[in-house]
This record gives structure tokens, sequence and C-alpha cells, in this order.
């Protein structure tokens, strides 16, 4: 598999929809921590594939310097969109907290 192709079976759960909290999900409910885990789970594959390539490429292996450049950038948006997304959730706790009850 190429680095590119690992790269978006790694990313999948960022790109499809995500269920908000409480959302049916094939008969199970699925809330905003699962579907962060989740992310964090496709950011962590994209990381570990980056650095494969980076690594393949180092020691003079058959990684291409585009294919490389392009994992790191895509590893590189895939934390920044978890980093947005913890925010969010951050932003939305806080809101609740401030509610008076």
């Amino acid at each position: 598999m190429s680095i590119i192709g690992g790269i978006g079976a790694g990313l999948s759960g960022i790109t499809s929809g995500m269920p908000g909290p409480g959302i049916e999900t094939g008969g199970e409910a699925t809330g905003a921590g699962g579907a962060f885990g989740q992310i964090l789970q496709d950011l962590t594959a994209a990381s570990q594939t980056g650095d494969r390539g980076i690594q393949d490429l180092a020691v003079g292996g058959s990684a291409d310097l585009h294919d490389v450049a392009l994992s790191m950038q895509m590893e590189s948006l895939s934390f920044d969109l978890a980093i947005q997304i913890r925010n969010k959730l951050v932003d939305a706790y806080q809101e609740i907290f401030r509610m008076q009850v």
C-alpha cells in the first residue's frame, strides 16, 4: 500500500460525517467522546504513516519525496482538525458550565 493510500484509509473517520451526541449509528448510541476518540485514532494512524515514510526516505528506501511531503501535510491538517474539534468541545463544556440552573 502506498503512503497516500494509508493516509486515506487512516482519515476515513475524519472525512466522513461524524455522528453528533446521542445519534444512533448501527444500533448503538455514540457520544461526542466516542467520535473524538475515533478522530484521535485516525490522527495516530496518519502520524505513524508519515513517520514510516520519513524513515523510509531517510534510509534510501523506495519512498517518493512527493508522497512523503504529502503525507506530512495530511498529518498536519489532521492535527489541526483535531485541535479545532477539541477547542469546540471545550467551549461547549464551558458554556454549559456557565448556565444557571
